[in-house]
């Protein structure tokens, strides 16, 4: 029996409708014509004997025919595109490993890494995800996560890679060639705050014995690539991890202000899940890196020789 069936080209175009509540953006999105679109909606919408958009002028509303079915169509259609994906690629998505890194630690860190161990596993397929250093694993699909914390997440096992530890760095056009004549004249400086972590100058100035009297004042930005683009350019001075900034202080476009770091209180954990310790990919992974990891001195931290610690 023949099956009860619309057109593929149909169920795109139904789905770009969908998600852009405009025939018009929904052609612009897969290509052709806006005409084009229309047509195909009516030939779905007659071939379902459903109503699924009501037309208001140059507005789009999904009938609640139209939204039930959108709902089953999406989900499918999403199914679809992996099985495609996965026979371009000779295997399953599900085969392979999923590593979560928040952005700026796997730009600044966890590259190389990943780098030696795509030499070392060649056949070990693996995906990287961004994840929040607050990643919830209950919810989570991740077989394995580097984050920042203090190695307590609900419902996976954290292993302490390293300490983070705090560097105040500026530009060279901005800080004197012979650095600060003492702690107290950082406060003479804009010093760039990181919105997302509020509390790290208070912690650095603090843990230096720097007594501030009056307001700690400069710009806001949201996270540490920000913050270092600001720094190079030369707005203010930056806390940051050390870990983030090896490769400009080794270029020189970023000078430390003071030759000493503050750990923060916090430390890099390799996390994994506990449903998902005895994966083999887990465990290919696991064993390669605790192994790498005592040896390779990029995986450490301080590349960058700052003298007195």
């Amino acid at each position: 029996m023949r099956r009860f069936l619309p057109s593929l080209s149909a169920l795109h175009a139904f789905d770009a409708s969908v998600r852009h509540l405009s025939f018009t953006r929904a052609a612009e999105d897969i290509g052709i014509t806006q005409s084009g679109i229309s047509r195909q909606i009516k030939n779905l919408e007659d071939f379902l004997g459903l109503t699924l958009f009501e037309r208001a002028g140059p507005k789009l509303i999904l009938t609640a025919e139209g939204a039930k079915y959108s709902e089953e169509i999406s989900r499918l259609l999403d199914k679809l595109e992996d099985v495609s994906i996965d026979a371009v690629r000779g295997r399953k998505a599900q085969s392979m490993l999923k590593i979560g890194f928040p952005p700026t630690l796997m730009r600044r860190w966890g590259a190389a890494v990943l780098t030696e161990f795509a030499s070392a596993h060649p056949q070990t397929w693996f995906e990287v995800y961004p994840c929040r250093h607050d990643l919830d694993f209950a919810t989570s699909e991740l077989d394995l996560a580097f984050l920042r914390g203090t190695g307590n997440w609900s419902g996976a096992r954290s292993q302490l890679l390293f300490p983070e530890e705090l560097i105040v760095v500026g530009s060279p056009k901005l800080v004197p060639l012979d650095g600060l004549p003492n702690d107290e004249a950082l406060l003479d400086y804009p010093l760039i705050q990181n919105s997302s972590r509020p509390s790290l100058w208070l912690h650095w100035l603090r843990g230096a014995g720097v007594h501030y009297k009056s307001r700690i004042y400069g710009p806001r930005l949201p996270n540490f690539d920000m913050i270092l683009e600001c720094a190079l350019s030369g707005m203010g001075l930056a806390v940051v991890p050390e870990l983030h900034v090896r490769d400009e202080l080794a270029a020189g476009s970023l000078k430390p202000v003071f030759d000493r770091l503050q750990t923060s209180g916090e430390g890099f954990y390799l996390c994994f899940p506990q449903a998902r310790m005895s994966s083999t990919n887990v465990r290919t992974f696991r064993d390669w890196f605790a192994t790498e990891f005592a040896r390779r001195k990029q995986f450490l931290p301080l590349a960058y020789p700052l003298g007195q610690r």
